[in-house]
């Protein structure tokens, strides 16, 4: 597909759905596209600046406000479905002002569910098919489903990166139900905007530590990280997640750097420096994992059924460890064997597959 306009909107909870975002742009880029890059917030910030190239609008998405405690995250969500309603409305409006204005080929959107035409064709990007519940809520997860087939109808396809089948990344998100037979379903392989080097760096980091997820629990799991820095040994590099702010180093000791934020490039060439990683188990940080082969400990947004999910299930197939926040001690942490990861053969950026739906769309 080449010489369309399309408008990209992602959603600015968290940064991983600009991360997986950013091999289909640069290839719409590459191909000569026009992408007009919608989002708001940190998400803004950083495409902003790992694409100076495209036009931007900052339209506001629904700010959802995350709880203290984690076990109250799913009672907090549900309470702010009416703001997630009225959020969607803006976006509806939104969408078509930006038709008017840019006459778009092509609307790609990551979960601003909003942002959808019934001129233009139209994809949503996702790998929650079933919302993930407390064991306790489960019987619950049935409109989950029904609220993601109500929403199918506006879209043309539905992206899932994932692969489709054994082995999969994302279990029971997106596979061994019904929804995930939807004939709008496309499975397009994992997206990583990290891939290895062909002549990859020494590693010369012992312990790489990257902060990120939504507030308050993203400072808490800094708060917790930055207090335990001065009692571990080796090499330690700390990004935290925050690229709107000016100053990019706040420490430096003979074995301890802590980032504000690192670019793509720049994350690239820390993650294939470390030996070992520390991170949210956010679904586009374990695709980059899966790219990279590494060993991680994944320590989860406390509450966050869907983190937590993936989390318990990678530990369980021997793929990453696993540690709650609340318990996490940077002097006692493990991680499990890289092998099993190696041995998993799940595609990555299969960009030409996505470009062939993306052209099915548009001709």
């Amino acid at each position: 597909m080449n010489n369309k306009t399309v408008i990209y909107a992602i959603i600015d909870w968290g940064l991983g759905h600009v991360t997986r975002s950013t091999p289909i742009i640069r290839r719409l880029i590459n191909d000569g596209n026009r992408v007009i890059l919608i989002s708001h917030g940190k998400a803004l910030s950083m495409l902003k600046e790992e694409f100076p190239e495209c036009v931007t609008r900052d339209v506001k998405d629904t700010q959802i406000a995350y709880p203290k405690f984690g076990w109250m995250f799913v009672f907090k969500i549900v309470s702010q479905v009416p703001k997630m309603l009225l959020g969607w409305r803006h976006e509806r409006r939104q969408i078509k002002v930006l038709e008017k204005e840019f006459d778009p080929d092509l609307i790609m959107t990551e979960m601003r569910l909003g942002f959808w035409s019934k001129k233009v064709p139209s994809v949503l990007i996702t790998h929650q098919l079933r919302f993930h519940l407390p064991k306790h809520l489960a019987m619950f997860m049935i409109f989950g489903e029904w609220f993601n087939r109500i929403v199918f109808k506006h879209y043309n396809y539905i992206f899932v990166p994932d692969a489709k089948g054994e082995p999969n990344l994302s279990g029971n998100l997106s596979h061994n139900s019904r929804i995930s037979r939807h004939p709008k379903v496309k499975y397009i392989g994992c997206l990583s905007s990290i891939v290895p080097n062909a002549d990859p760096p020494e590693k010369d980091i012992d312990l790489l530590i990257s902060i990120s997820g939504p507030e308050p629990q993203r400072t808490q799991f800094e708060e917790k990280v930055l207090q335990q820095l001065d009692d571990i040994s080796g090499n330690v590099v700390v990004t935290l997640g925050k690229p709107a702010t000016e100053n990019n180093i706040i420490k430096k000791t003979d074995n301890v750097m802590v980032y504000t934020h690192l670019n793509r490039k720049e994350m690239n060439i820390m993650m294939q420096r470390a030996k070992y990683i520390v991170c949210r188990s956010g679904y586009s940080s374990v695709m980059e994992l899966l790219a990279l082969k590494k060993s991680a400990l994944f320590v989860p947004t406390p509450g966050q059924t869907e983190q937590e999910y993936l989390a318990e299930l990678y530990e369980k197939e021997g793929l990453f460890s696993y540690c709650a926040q609340d318990k996490l001690d940077l002097k006692d942490i493990h991680f499990n064997s890289s092998q099993r990861i190696a041995k998993e053969h799940i595609s990555i950026n299969q960009l030409d597959y996505i470009n062939e739906l993306l052209e099915s769309l548009c001709t």
